[in-house]
């Protein structure tokens, strides 16, 4: 009884929201698909150009087929690869920073206080903290970002999820 009654005023209160008009990243063969919204940073690389530009999508046209960046126009059949930062390899990096600064320092304070003349700091202990800062420096080098390009198998596609287009738009 509860949630009929609960039921229209949600539907009530979810009518003035609207959707949206997305830029969408499918791969073939694949239900799963990538959004990404108007306000989001995009990386991209050009047809003919060599360097990635970035920029945030301010708005979307759809009858153009058109990124709106703050500077530039993209059509988005110009687009070859995106280009997608991950998080992962940042915090593997700092990790292993910390592990290393970590082993060394338990090494070198467990040899100055221990008293036991046997235990000193050992090559092995600085080789532990080299190579843990050699990675930490090297994975988010490697790893950092993913480059899609854009072809046979993955395409963008503009899509507009309003309900009505805005008098101003027409």
């Amino acid at each position: 009884m509860r949630i009929t009654a609960l039921l229209p005023l949600f539907l009530l209160l979810a009518w003035p929201l609207s959707a949206q008009k997305v830029l969408q990243l499918e791969k073939y063969g694949s239900a799963r698909t990538t959004k990404i919204f108007i306000g989001d940073p995009i990386t991209y690389k050009l047809r003919g150009s060599e360097t990635f530009n970035s920029g945030y999508i301010e708005n979307i046209r759809l009858e153009d087929s058109l990124l709106v960046l703050a500077d530039r126009y993209i059509h988005v059949y110009d687009i070859t690869t995106l280009r997608y930062e991950r998080a992962w390899p940042r915090v593997a990096g700092k990790s292993l920073f910390w592990f290393g600064s970590a082993w060394s320092g338990f090494a070198a304070v467990g040899f100055t206080f221990d008293g036991d003349p046997d235990t000193n700091y050992r090559w092995a202990d600085a080789i532990v903290t080299l190579s843990s800062w050699g990675l930490s420096f090297a994975i988010p080098k490697l790893f950092g970002h993913k480059d899609i390009r854009i072809g046979k198998r993955r395409r963008l596609r503009l899509l507009d999820m309003r309900w009505k287009v805005e008098d101003w738009e027409k």
